[in-house]
């Protein structure tokens, strides 16, 4: 079993380049089998949220496959659609709830799932449960270049990640653009959910085509050329999931195994991808931003 490479944060902590979700497939149902596969397969950060509805799944998950704390990332979200989510209490139900005493990434989930605290006031919380050890890193989820930008007005720490859907169908746009330039003079971290969206949510686009061939080519599967994609042109991580054992091993070779693309064969996606826009999750964040 190949071991997963790591990327560093700006706050030093080390996360693996590949993490697997709770969310999409797993999104509100009992996961428990789904974890002990991934775990079984070779991933080390399992990744989790409030809205998920299943951060239990984590902890009984975890118990039964029987591995130390220590050589699992975990990251947690916090917040939830229609509930009011205070960062600390959130998190403090959730420990338990995954039976573990820490989080090593715990994200706000979105800009507008704070309420009743403002984005700032939520991000003092934030950097109140970082010092207090109960998450390594904190970051943020689905933020905006102006999110980011109403934080920076006041933040101590600066965030280590934005997980952010990110494929070749919406990393395109201006605001975008902006948002991941934004990122890169902080040295935030690009976590990426939905980088298969061009397999799922958005089959028969200008991309198809490009990435059978540079599977073809490679002798490896259309799904490992769009994680290899994500990773390489975001340098950072990626979030995937499947509920089945096979696919969960075959994303995770993805990363694990030498199938990096040629720069010519980004440019080729990353140029017919510009050809189509399409983004699938948070689309009301999305609404709400400047054009």
């Amino acid at each position: 079993m190949s071991k997963v490479p790591t990327a560093t944060l700006n706050d030093g902590v080390k996360i693996p380049k590949i993490g697997y979700g709770l969310g999409t497939a797993n999104f509100g149902s009992e996961c428990v089998p789904h974890v002990i596969s991934a775990l079984k397969t070779g991933y080390d950060y399992i990744d989790c949220a409030e809205m998920y509805g299943n951060s239990k799944s984590f902890g009984e998950g975890f118990e039964k496959f029987g591995g130390k704390r220590e050589d699992v990332f975990v990251v947690q979200k916090c917040g939830a659609n229609g509930k009011e989510s205070h960062p600390r209490k959130t998190l403090e139900r959730l420990l338990k709830e995954m039976k573990t005493d820490y989080v090593d990434l715990y994200l706000l989930h979105s800009p507008l799932l704070t309420k009743p605290l403002s984005l700032s006031e939520a991000w003092e919380v934030m950097e109140e449960i970082r010092a207090d050890g109960l998450a390594k890193s904190i970051g943020v989820s689905n933020f905006r270049e102006e999110d980011l930008i109403e934080l920076e007005k006041t933040w101590k720490v600066v965030p280590s990640a934005n997980q952010i859907e990110y494929h070749p169908y919406n990393f395109h746009p201006a605001n975008m653009q902006r948002l991941l330039s934004f990122m890169k003079k902080h040295s935030i971290a690009v976590e990426a959910y939905g980088p298969l969206t061009p397999l799922t949510g958005a089959k028969g686009g200008p991309v198809d085509e490009i990435v059978k061939e540079i599977a073809k080519s490679k002798g490896i599967e259309e799904s490992q050329v769009l994680l290899n994609w994500a990773a390489q042109t975001t340098q950072g991580v990626v979030v995937t999931t499947s509920t089945n054992p096979e696919r969960q091993k075959i994303q995770l070779e993805a990363i694990t195994k030498s199938s990096h693309l040629t720069e010519e064969e980004i440019d080729k996606i990353s140029e017919a991808g510009k050809k189509k826009f399409f983004r699938y999750r948070m689309t009301d964040v999305w609404d709400a931003a400047k054009p």
